[in-house]
């Protein structure tokens, strides 16, 4: 009897809890960018244009299980040229010696992700304010599909990015947003 009630109360946990599973992240409807403020008053927009990730999610419970990411630091792209060149330079993201960056997802909790972010191998815990929209189905695919927004702040100082550049000429608050689309 007492066996019994054990492995029933594990299998009805075990049905309440939803299953995750990976979804692909597209990443021509998805997009990884920064904000900084220049000279105390114009903000400067920046993207990463080649990245990858991972993601799992639990379609019953609308929630994320895991998330990882990476962006290619030579794919910098602030519509400035010469200003991306030296964005790759040492004194900022180092990206021969660093070429990545990344995410890596550690908690999941009232629409907050908390993450280890690691640039320069520098690694520190961001938060995000997070909005998940989905699961639908895509029309053509049939698959289902989520979006997910994500929004945090960092300190690039914190990851000795630009360390001798005053945060007068460029703000050490960087604000990070990405926005995923995914499919199963």
């Amino acid at each position: 009897m007492k066996k019994t009630f054990v492995v029933s109360s594990i299998l009805a946990l075990a049905l309440s809890v939803g299953f995750a599973k990976p979804y692909n992240i597209d990443t021509t409807h998805s997009a990884v960018n920064f904000q900084v403020t220049h000279m105390l008053i114009s903000d400067v927009d920046g993207a990463f244009n080649k990245f990858t990730g991972t993601i799992d999610f639990d379609e019953d419970n609308k929630t994320l299980t895991a998330l990882e990411g990476e962006v290619e630091i030579q794919s910098v792209d602030t519509k400035n040229e010469s200003r991306d060149k030296h964005l790759n330079a040492p004194d900022f993201f180092d990206s021969k010696k660093y070429p990545n960056a990344k995410l890596v997802m550690k908690s999941f909790k009232d629409n907050k992700l908390t993450a280890d972010v690691t640039i320069r191998g520098i690694t520190k815990p961001v938060v995000f304010d997070t909005v998940i929209k989905g699961p639908v189905q895509n029309t053509m695919t049939k698959k289902q599909i989520i979006a997910l927004k994500l929004e945090g702040k960092i300190n690039r100082k914190d990851f000795k990015v630009g360390s001798s550049t005053a945060n007068a000429a460029v703000s050490d608050e960087v604000l990070i947003r990405i926005q995923i689309e995914a499919s199963e």
